[in-house]
């Protein structure tokens, strides 16, 4: 029986495809190889600084706080979005940041009114080994008719002193923004014990 003349263009067409499809073997094992390696690489800290603690929901009729389970958090790094992500169930939260550059940190997403962390990490010295930053931070929700525009801008600010070789809180400005949302938060307990009855 006789080969049908376009038998040579089957052949061909079935050796291409075997090509193909070890190509794509061949390329998939390379991609997941990488992915692999970039998954299980180590992150270098070198350079960098950790910032950790526990967030904390603040009840402003009660007086009382508690871990404040996935609140967001949010890093603007010199005024653009760097990155975003929640914290743990109990509330704690942690992260390196790199040296050198001017951050603003966002806690509290949709969830609460949010507080703003500015960090000047410009003149943070580089190391091998990150120098560490304790902060807790208390969050609240925010009440119909108080106004909590305070919260536009940082409510802590952060920088290093080469005197003391740290990251020191600019405790004045602290003080004064706590002077003024403890007036805030009064009219909002007043305003919600009163909606209680």
């Amino acid at each position: 029986m006789e080969a049908p003349e376009n038998s040579g263009a089957f052949s061909l067409l079935y050796s291409m495809r075997g090509i193909v499809f070890f190509l794509l073997l061949v390329l998939s094992a390379f991609s997941a190889g990488a992915q692999f390696r970039k998954i299980n690489k180590t992150p270098s800290t070198e350079n960098h600084f950790l910032i950790s603690g526990v967030i904390y929901h603040y009840d402003i009729v009660k007086g009382s706080e508690v871990p404040a389970a996935h609140a967001q958090i949010v890093v603007y790094q010199n005024k653009e979005l760097y990155v975003a992500f929640f914290g743990g169930a109990d509330g704690a939260y942690s992260f390196y940041l790199p040296v050198g550059f001017e951050y603003e940190v966002w806690f509290g997403g949709s969830s609460f009114a949010n507080k703003k962390l500015f960090i000047d990490a410009t003149q943070l010295p580089e190391e091998k080994k990150p120098r560490e930053v304790t902060l807790d931070v208390s969050l609240f929700r925010a009440v119909e008719g108080v106004d909590f525009s305070i919260l536009n801008e940082p409510y802590v600010r952060m920088a290093y002193n080469a005197e003391s070789d740290g990251m020191l809180l600019d405790e004045e400005y602290t003080r004064k923004r706590k002077v003024e949302m403890d007036k805030s938060l009064k009219k909002a307990k007043k305003l919600l014990q009163s909606a209680k009855g």
